[in-house]
């Protein structure tokens, strides 16, 4: 159990966009080095960036479940539409990246999901939660750092995307509902 919750711990992590660039499963990409503590700021690109990688760890995962044999009708077809959200988020951020002159970094061709034992409904449902909450809490992180207005709106409007699945996500779970963002969480998937 430690070695998994070592591993979750490197996945995706909120408020580590705000200082790595390439985030999916804690695998820094060498032509975009973290930045150290004090050195500069981070640069709307490199912020851009993380959130990409994110975006290209949820659409790889929302593939994986729904080809996984594993999901309800329902639940198919509610992945289906979280999986779109992704795709959209994830050309859109590619193409700001490109109009500020940057390279989008690309998608894996697979990521290590190994750490989640998905055998059921419930554990695909637990990791889809589990990814929103990081990817919510990464543009949480990013939108305290973006430089440029215009991006920081945008960013906050796919943290409320973000945000949404997981409020779902979690309803579906059976957990209760929150008052507020900061009691939604991505742990307790031994509950």
């Amino acid at each position: 159990m430690s070695d998994r919750r070592g591993f979750l711990g490197t996945l995706a992590g909120g408020a580590a966009l705000a200082a790595l660039p390439s985030l999916s499963l804690g695998c820094a990409r060498p032509d975009t080095a973290p930045v150290a503590a004090g050195d500069r700021p981070v640069s709307d690109l490199t912020l851009l960036n993380g959130a990409l990688d994110l975006e290209h760890t949820a659409v790889y995962a929302y593939g994986l479940a729904g080809g996984s044999g594993l999901l309800s009708k329902g639940a198919l077809a509610v992945g289906g539409t979280f999986k779109t959200s992704h795709e959209t988020h994830r050309e859109a951020l590619s193409a700001v990246i490109r109009s500020l002159g940057g390279s989008p970094v690309d998608p894996k061709a697979s990521y290590d999901l190994s750490a989640f034992e998905l055998k059921t409904e419930v554990d695909v449902l637990r990791l889809a939660l589990f990814l929103e909450m990081k990817a919510a809490r990464a543009y949480q992180a990013a939108v305290a750092k973006l430089q440029s207005r215009s991006l920081l709106e945008a960013a906050a409007r796919i943290m409320g995307d973000e945000v949404s699945h997981a409020a779902i996500l979690r309803s579906v779970l059976g957990k209760a509902p929150v008052g507020f963002y900061g009691q939604i969480d991505e742990v307790g998937f031994d509950s």
